[in-house]
């Protein structure tokens, strides 16, 4: 099969193909058929189909697709990219990775991040989309982080499910191990992820090479890399294939515990307690290096600790962070991906409440405050376009659990920041001007469907280039309703072939912001440009159907939601006809 020009691929028809290679793997997976199972990646891996997509993640829809690795080296160009689809293979070689640092929110300590070069990217990608489905018809129900179709709200869920009083007890509690890996991925053991691996002697060699990469902390005059020392152990975090790799190491987790469970002697109120019950008694809850062990015997918690700490040293050679690993009661509550979790009791009753973290809701207000000192003198307009996905970004993560309360105070947090901000621009009019300059009375506002009416809501006013003037408006977080997350089904992954659940779950429960939510509804889940529907993990942007440069509104009826690499290609269909466009007055004037 050749490779057509980048411009000229019909990406719609290479996605279906290689998403139907990833359906049969994952259902011989799923039947345990390992031989067949190897064979379809084999033929995977062959597939021009799937290097188109490697690169095309790598070089077109990654937001890292600028950052260069050790060699310096990006690829922009059609030309370029088709070069690198042409020359991807697994050879079992790696360049090294360069080592970059970056912030821990709320610390000063920074996390080290590992940056492999662009074309060992593609082949981690390209490794990926064989390895993927295989491990997604292995992987446990309560496994959340960096998985297909599972994100926080699913695992927070899990959580919700698991401390909710189904017996109606009175004074319910539960005990929780409140875990984290200290260094999970700078830790992992390379022979005990390579064994447990046990797939293409391709694809083992292709991964040991990656693991021993060494690794640099600047760019690389020279490419003589030989005299670089050799990584020993974990799998550095920057990488395409890193969060698979890390959840395939612990993998086995909540089946090991399930199963030393039913060694304990019975701690019911009756003498006999069945295998199943014990089994449904613990709950394990995993989002990537953060895990989760709840039951409601203090004493199963503890020897818990002891068991799983053994587990992770026995296998992949891995610790619990002291400092971040604690027991700790339900009624007094405690904090995982950002929320706060607690079981209350009144009077008779007992319920389970998430909400967000106070930790949460310092960091929001110090991003906000950081934001508005740093932009004293920008025009109000600027300040909302940088205020706005900041504020109803968080609103939209913490939106699926109890917050109504603390959205509303949160606003007027948040109010009181931007009144300062305003009337500290300008002291030589009253104030009664300027607040109706920054915060005009009796409008009327639009938002996610509901409309509200509010005398101080921040406005912005600016030229565009056209010489059209343009507004917005900074929307309270109090906007925001509190919405209830329905969790995944079982064991579903987007490679089990079941169309209709992920069609309907795409458009309801995608994690897309109020404007992408509003256009997927009205296009019925589908791309118009290249009439195929998203998928759960699709990258999507918003279009405007004419231009901005020609005159389009920014207005829902000129708006479409679009693949990533379908507005690229419709972009540059708009440029090519601009190009080519001539006013009908100036073709007269040239043909007389």
């Amino acid at each position: 099969m050749s490779i057509p020009a980048w411009k000229d691929i019909n990406w719609s028809l290479t996605d279906k193909r290689i998403l139907r290679y990833q359906t049969r793997i994952y259902k011989a997976a799923r039947d345990g058929n390992i031989s067949k199972v190897k064979c379809l990646q084999k033929r995977l891996l062959k597939s021009p189909d799937a290097k188109l997509i490697a690169v095309r993640r790598v070089t077109t829809l990654n937001k890292g697709k600028t950052t260069p690795g050790i060699d310096g080296q990006i690829y922009v160009t059609d030309i370029e990219k088709i070069k690198l689809v042409k020359r991807l293979r697994l050879d079992g070689k790696a360049l090294p990775i360069r080592r970059a640092y970056i912030p821990k929110p709320g610390k000063t300590e920074k996390r080290p991040l590992g940056i492999p070069t662009v074309g060992d990217r593609a082949k981690q990608a390209l490794c990926k989309l064989a390895l993927e489905p295989e491990w997604e018809a292995r992987f446990e129900i309560n496994s959340y982080g960096s998985r297909p179709g599972r994100n926080c709200q699913d695992a927070m869920e899990a959580i919700f499910t698991s401390l909710r009083n189904h017996s109606n007890d009175k004074g319910y509690h539960k005990y929780v191990l409140d875990a984290d890996i200290s260094k999970c991925f700078d830790q992992i053991d390379h022979t005990y992820l390579l064994k447990k691996l046990n797939t293409l002697p391709e694809m083992e060699a292709q991964v040991k090479a990656w693991l021993k990469a060494g690794i640099m902390e600047e760019f690389s005059k020279t490419k003589q890399w030989n005299d670089i020392s050799e990584n020993q152990k974990g799998t550095p975090q920057g990488g395409i294939i890193s969060p698979l790799l890390s959840n395939i190491t612990l993998h086995g987790m909540e089946e090991h515990m399930k199963d030393w469970i039913c060694t304990k002697p019975s701690f019911a109120k009756t003498n006999k307690y069945s295998k199943i019950a014990k089994r449904k008694s613990l709950s394990i809850i995993r989002y990537v290096d953060n895990f989760v062990i709840i039951h409601k015997d203090e004493n199963i918690i503890r020897e818990a600790k002891a068991e799983i700490s053994k587990w992770l040293w026995d296998g992949p050679r891995l610790v619990l962070s002291e400092e971040k690993t604690a027991i700790r009661n339900t009624n007094k509550s405690f904090d995982f991906l950002g929320f706060t979790c607690i079981t209350i009791t009144r009077g008779s009753s007992t319920r389970a409440k998430i909400y967000p973290s106070r930790l949460s809701q310092a960091r929001l207000l110090l991003k906000v405050r950081q934001i508005v000192i740093n932009n004293r003198n920008a025009s109000s307009y600027n300040l909302i376009n940088l205020l706005r996905p900041v504020i109803i970004g968080w609103a939209n993560y913490f939106r699926f659990s109890e917050c109504s309360s603390i959205f509303s105070k949160l606003t007027h947090l948040i109010f009181q920041k931007l009144r300062a901000w305003v009337f500290r621009r300008d002291t030589r009019n009253g104030k009664k001007e300027v607040k109706q300059r920054y915060f005009p009375s009796n409008k009327t506002y639009l938002f996610d469907g509901t409309k509200h009416q509010d005398n101080w809501v921040l406005h912005g006013k600016q030229l565009g280039k056209s010489g059209i003037g343009k507004e917005n408006w900074l929307p309270h977080l109090s906007w925001v309703k509190s919405r209830k997350w329905v969790k995944i089904l079982g064991d579903y992954s987007p490679y089990n072939g079941d169309n209709l659940y992920w069609g309907k779950r795409t458009i309801n429960k995608g994690t897309w912001n109020i404007r992408q939510r509003k256009l997927i509804k009205s296009q019925k889940g589908c791309c118009p440009y290249c009439k195929t529907p998203f998928l759960i993990d699709s990258v999507v942007e918003v279009d405007h159907i004419i231009p901005s440069s020609k005159g389009g509104k920014d207005v829902y009826s000129n708006l479409q939601l679009l693949h990533k690499h379908c507005h690229i290609l419709k972009t540059r269909e708009d440029n090519v006809f601009k190009k080519n466009y001539q006013p009908i007055q100036k073709i007269v004037k040239t043909q007389t």
